[in-house]
């Protein structure tokens, strides 16, 4: 994977990397800042991937080489600010054919080598580069208690129905920190997720949608119905003020 996808056109990333350097980092050395992604997008993600792997390795390279991640130095740590549905879905697509070799391009954002533990998550919180809330929403948590490896971030349901009610433009995408994280909180205070027990499922992620080998997601009835829900919430005037509101329909 590192020969065929991160092949030569930049360095691995040192210790004393510098902000707005280019480098290469392998994914088992990217630490989390947040605890949780939305499956949905993760399994879209992968699909595509894995049909740029199979089809041509250098289609997934270029792919990769467009969408550097960004990381934030401290010592022999690259903590990934963004982009963790990307290196999450790389990782299950790659990780039992080529193992530990399995890179991603990077932008340095900052080096923080040289700040105490307080000061160096104080500094992350300010910058709005760590998320500490879980996959349930609660928190804020302890940045100890984040997860080691992107393998082992959990999935959000209602960050999955964030995505999904994006994608059917419920509400514009933005730059805004945490934006569909926000939007899944909002949903998961108003929408009680019925068909979890109708189904026999635990979550949205289980019931609602299935993603093919294209990377194309479906919905089913369970989902369609969800969704229409979530799009009618996303236009009332209680998701005013949330980042990449529409506007209301009232």
């Amino acid at each position: 994977m590192t020969k065929q996808v991160c092949a030569s056109e930049f360095p691995w990333c040192p210790p004393d990397a510098k902000e707005g350097d280019y480098c290469k980092i392998r994914v088992r050395d990217l630490s989390p800042t947040q605890f949780a992604t939305g499956k949905a997008e993760v399994e879209v993600k992968a699909a595509r991937i894995a049909k740029k792997l199979k089809k041509d390795p250098h289609k997934l390279h270029d792919y990769l080489l467009v969408r550097p991640v960004p990381v934030v130095v401290r010592g022999k740590r690259f903590y990934l600010v963004d982009h963790h549905h990307l290196a999450r879905a790389l990782h299950e697509v790659a990780h039992e054919q080529h193992g530990k070799k399995v890179a991603v391009y990077a932008k340095v954002m900052a080096n923080a080598s040289t700040l105490e533990e307080t000061y160096f998550w104080k500094s992350m919180h300010r910058r709005n580069w760590v998320y500490l809330f879980d996959k349930a929403g609660g928190g804020p948590q302890q940045p100890k208690t984040l997860p080691a490896h992107v393998k082992d971030l959990a999935f959000d349901p209602y960050r999955s129905l964030a995505w999904i009610v994006r994608e059917h433009d419920g509400y514009l995408k933005n730059d805004a920190p945490f934006s569909e994280f926000k939007w899944a909180n909002f949903f998961r205070t108003r929408i009680l997720l019925d068909q979890d027990i109708l189904a026999g499922k635990h979550t949205f992620d289980d019931f609602a949608f299935e993603v093919d080998a294209h990377g194309r997601l479906e919905l089913n009835d369970d989902g369609e119905e969800v969704i229409e829900e979530a799009l009618f919430l996303a236009t009332s005037a209680e998701a005013r003020g949330l980042p990449g509101f529409r506007g209301s329909t009232s």
